[in-house]
C-alpha cells in the first residue's frame, strides 16, 4: 500500500526537477512511501523502488520478493532478480538527491502508526526498567528491554543502558557487563513501519544526586518544548535550549551532546544545530534530549494544531508537572 500524500509529494518534487524516473534505495524513503520496512540485516535495505510519473514499482531479490509483497508493501508490483545477479545502481536516485525535507511532514496514516508505536515503545521500556534490580548488569537490562520491544514487533535500532558509574561519564553508553548500582538510564529508538520512536527513562535506588540533576534537564527541556511551535526554526529552539543551560550555570552542557531535533523515519531526520533554519510545522515530529552528566530526559512529540502531542506517553510511568506539562519522573525504588 502506498501512502497517497507521500506519493503525491514525491510526484510534485519530481515534476519540479524535470524527472521522469527516480530510483529510491534508502530504507527510510521506502518506509515513507509504503509504510513497510525493507531492512532485514545490518541496516541495509533489501528492496528499492522505481518511481515514474505513473507508477511505483518495487525491485528486490528472489529471496525477499514474496515476503515484501505479502507483508511489507502489498499492492506494489514486484520485480525480482537472482540473488547473485542484482542490477547495478541506477540513476537518478535518492543517494544523490536528499529527500529528507519531503519526509518531515508525516503522512496522515503514519501519524496513527506513530501514536501506537510511541506508546508501545515507552511501555516496553518502562516495564523493563521497573523490573530491573541494582545488581543487574547493563547488558541484562538491555536484553530485557530488547525482549519487551521485540514481543511488540518493535526493532531497537538504538539501545543504550548505563548504571551509576558510566552514566556520569558517557552520553552514549553502549551496555557493558557492569552493575547498575543505585541509578540507571535506558534509551531506546524503536522502529516499526519504518518510523522511529525515541524514549529515555531513568530509575534511582536512593542515588543522592539524581533529583537535582534531573530537575535541571527538565527545565532545559521545558524551554525547548515551549519554543517548539509552527513557524519557529530548529535554530530558534536550540537558542532557547542554550539560554536555559546558561540560566542553570551549565553552559558547557550545550557543547557536550546534541540536543535533539526532528524525528520520523530515522532517530533524527535532522539534528538541530545553531545553523539549522528548517521551519517547524504541523505534522512534524520532534525529540529533544537535553542532558547533564548523570541525567537525561527524552520523549517524541508530534506538532499538531492543538499543540504538542506526546507520542511516547507511558500511562504506567510516574510523572511530574513541569511548566504545565506532565513529564516522566525518575522512577524511585
Amino acid at each position: 500500500m502506498v501512502h497517497a500524500d507521500a506519493w503525491n509529494q514525491l510526484q510534485g518534487w519530481m515534476a519540479a526537477q524535470g524527472m521522469e524516473r527516480l530510483w529510491l534505495y534508502r530504507p527510510e524513503n521506502f518506509a515513507w512511501l509504503t509504510g513497510g520496512d525493507s531492512t532485514v540485516v545490518a541496516g541495509e535495505g533489501v528492496a528499492w523502488l522505481e518511481a515514474t510519473r505513473d507508477e511505483l514499482v518495487m525491485h528486490t531479490s528472489v529471496i525477499e520478493a514474496a515476503r515484501l509483497a505479502e507483508e511489507e508493501a502489498p499492492g506494489l508490483r514486484p520485480i525480482s532478480y537472482p540473488w547473485h545477479a542484482l542490477p547495478p545502481l541506477q540513476y537518478p536516485n535518492d543517494l544523490e538527491h536528499d529527500l529528507t525535507s519531503l519526509r518531515l511532514v508525516l503522512p496522515g496514516r503514519a501519524c496513527e502508526q506513530f501514536r501506537t508505536l510511541g506508546r508501545e515503545t515507552a511501555m516496553a521500556l518502562g516495564e523493563a526498567v521497573r523490573e530491573a534490580l541494582p545488581g543487574w548488569s547493563e547488558r541484562r537490562l538491555a536484553a530485557v528491554i530488547a525482549e519487551r520491544l521485540t514481543a511488540r514487533g518493535i526493532q531497537p535500532v538504538v539501545l543504550l543502558a548505563a548504571g551509576e558509574d558510566r552514566l556520569f561519564r558517557y552520553r552514549h553508553p553502549l551496555p557493558k557487563d557492569r552493575p547498575l548500582g543505585r541509578l540507571c538510564l535506558a534509551v531506546v529508538c524503536g522502529r516499526r513501519h519504518g518510523l522511529v520512536a525515541n524514549v529515555t527513562r531513568m530509575r534511582s535506588w536512593g542515588h543522592p544526586e539524581v533529583a537535582g540533576l534531573y530537575e535541571q534537564v527538565l527545565a532545559v527541556e521545558a524551554a525547548a518544548l515551549a519554543a517548539t511551535r509552527p513557524g519557529a526554526t530548529l535554530a530558534h529552539v536550540l537558542e532557547a535550549v542554550r539560554s536555559a543551560y546558561e540560566r542553570l550555570s551549565r553552559a558547557a552542557a550545550f557543547e557536550e551532546h546534541h540536543q535533539g531535533g526532528l524525528a520520523g523515519y530515522r532517530p533524527r531526520e535532522i539534528v538541530a544545530t545553531p545553523a539549522t533554519h528548517v521551519e517547524l510545522g504541523h505534522g512534524m515530529a520532534v525529540a529533544w534530549n537535553p542532558s547533564l552528566p548523570g541525567a537525561k530526559v527524552e520523549d517524541t512529540f508530534l506538532i499538531t494544531a492543538e499543540g504538542l502531542e506526546n507520542l511516547t506517553l507511558d500511562p504506567y510511568w510516574p510523572v511530574v508537572s513541569v511548566a504545565g506539562r506532565e513529564r516522566p519522573a525518575v522512577f524511585q525504588g
